[in-house]
């Protein structure tokens, strides 16, 4: 009996390591006794795309753009497809699971189902959190399954789902939404890599790297944030787990760089110094080289988060965290929900000075509630950790734009407050960025952009290295063209007391 699974995964995704969802499948599938080819089609894409393609695609793939491609572009969009669904097809597949990773992985997803559907009696089973996202008022996989589009949807955690929707059978989580969450993540099986050329990503200068995960939820609660709406409850690996997927994967693929996908990885302290101190104990006895890993970490104030906590983590290879800034205004960060203050970020930047670990600052510029007083204090805190950044503790910067994203508290505060969102022209719903508070009436798109780009520039001239800014600018610039074509009142007011927009010529210049 032929039971053979392709895998796939589509853009929208990082590049810089294979996905964690696709090998979790992969794994599954092998202990179920399928045969596994994995097809990476955000990578071979971008392989064999010139770089002002690439740069197309990715406009195209971001919903909320309603980008369309110049009619050569979608001709050479298809060749591709039309390969990627040639060398599924040859190996007689009798399940294809697709990994839709955002919403901004519906379009892809729905060419390559468009094309494969006809020639093919596989099973297609999508999962992932792009599923969820809702299409005329149902989820994304709900739509394709009354469209017969394809057969099943898992819902919730892979591991308690693949297994029934390989073997077509309806549980919790299959083609329904009353899934169960996993609780012994621990018994969780270790993602299996193997169907990945791990040379072919854009590894960082620390060499090739693979995702870990070493919990699922989160235990903060951020206004823009829709993981505690996913997630019900925060749960984590132990230790001993995380320290022994480490080994293996160090041992079987000889890489030493992890990076967790984790919404936080010192969520819980205890998980995080078990970790720590249990990854420790191998490389002081000799079972393994020192690795290093990151993934994302809260700022904890001193009193949480101990200086010997650093220490330890540091020597088990705690190299590059990012942390959720967001802004340099202690009160605007409360009203996000996140409880930190300033001193508690130079706190943790001088102890990861101490102690050899890089920061990577994720921010964002203009939050519904953001005045202009706390757009400045933004800057003066660029201004304070610059030292931080000349001393290598803070090695990047990454800043976007705020997005109401639907079933946050964010966006149940904007929908009691009147907030208005613009009647995207879109197929699907994406993170909205066309909104205007009007107790905030300043706050247009045009100055949303204007603070987001004076970011950049007080950044560029204090040192900061800035991340993908490129990328941000071609964004920003089209955001702006949707909105002067349509409607001018979110774009700026009468009563509007921004500076002038930067016009088409200078945003397209990054």
């Amino acid at each position: 009996m032929n039971k053979t699974v392709a895998i796939v995964t589509l853009p929208r995704l990082d590049l810089t390591r294979p996905s964690i969802a696709p090998a979790i499948l992969s794994s599954i599938a092998k202990a179920e006794g399928y045969t596994v080819h994995i097809h990476d089609f955000a990578l071979e894409l971008y392989q064999y795309s010139a770089k002002e393609d690439w740069n197309e695609f990715e406009l195209f793939w971001q919903l909320d753009l309603n980008y369309e491609l110049a009619d050569d572009l979608r001709l050479k969009l298809d060749k591709q497809f039309n390969n990627l669904v040639n060398r599924i097809l040859e190996n007689n597949p009798t399940k294809i699971a697709i990994s839709v990773f955002s919403h901004n992985s519906i379009n892809a997803t729905d060419i390559f189902i468009e094309k494969i559907r006809g020639q093919t009696s596989a099973d297609i089973i999508v999962g992932g959190q792009g599923a969820t996202i809702k299409v005329k008022s149902k989820p994304y996989a709900q739509t394709l399954l009354d469209q017969g589009l394809i057969d099943f949807f898992c819902a919730g955690e892979a591991e308690t789902t693949f297994i029934q929707a390989l073997s077509q059978k309806l549980s919790a989580g299959v083609n329904n939404w009353d899934w169960i969450q996993l609780d012994k993540l621990d018994e969780t099986p270790i993602p299996d890599y193997s169907g990945y050329d791990l040379d072919h990503y854009h590894f960082l200068e620390t060499g090739k790297s693979l995702w870990i995960n070493g919990s699922r939820g989160c235990v903060r609660r951020c206004d823009f944030c829709d993981i505690g709406n996913i997630w019900k409850k925060f749960r984590f690996r132990s230790g001993e787990s995380l320290a022994n997927e480490i080994m293996f994967q160090m041992d079987t693929h000889h890489t030493k760089t992890f990076h967790f996908a984790d919404a936080l990885i010192n969520g819980s302290m205890k998980a995080f110094n078990d970790m720590s101190r249990g990854i420790k104990e191998y490389i002081d006895n000799g079972n393994i080289e020192r690795p290093r890993f990151g993934g994302h970490f809260i700022v904890r104030p001193s009193n949480q988060m101990k200086p010997e906590h650093y220490e330890t983590a540091a020597a088990a290879g705690m190299d590059l965290i990012s942390i959720g800034i967001e802004t340099g205004s202690d009160a605007l960060r409360a009203r996000m929900n996140k409880h930190f203050s300033n001193d508690d970020t130079a706190y943790h930047l001088e102890q990861c000075r101490k102690n050899g670990v890089r920061n990577l600052f994720l921010m964002f510029s203009g939050h519904p509630t953001e005045t202009l007083e706390d757009h400045n204090q933004t800057l003066e805190m660029l201004k304070r950790f610059r030292r931080y950044v000349a001393s290598g503790t803070i090695s990047g910067l990454e800043c976007g734009s705020a997005a109401i994203i639907a079933d946050t508290p964010l966006s149940h505060w904007a929908n009691e407050n009147r907030v208005e969102y613009s009647d995207v022209k879109i197929k699907h719903k994406g993170d909205n960025r066309f909104w205007f508070n009007p107790a905030n009436p300043t706050l247009t798109l045009k100055e949303r952009v204007r603070r987001q780009l004076e970011i950049y520039e007080t950044a560029i001239n204090l040192g900061w290295p800035l991340q993908h800014i490129g990328s941000q600018l071609r964004y920003m610039r089209r955001l702006l063209l949707i909105e002067k074509d349509r409607d001018e009142k979110y774009l700026c007011k009468q009563n509007c007391t921004t500076r002038a927009r930067p016009d088409d010529k200078e945003l397209s210049s990054g």
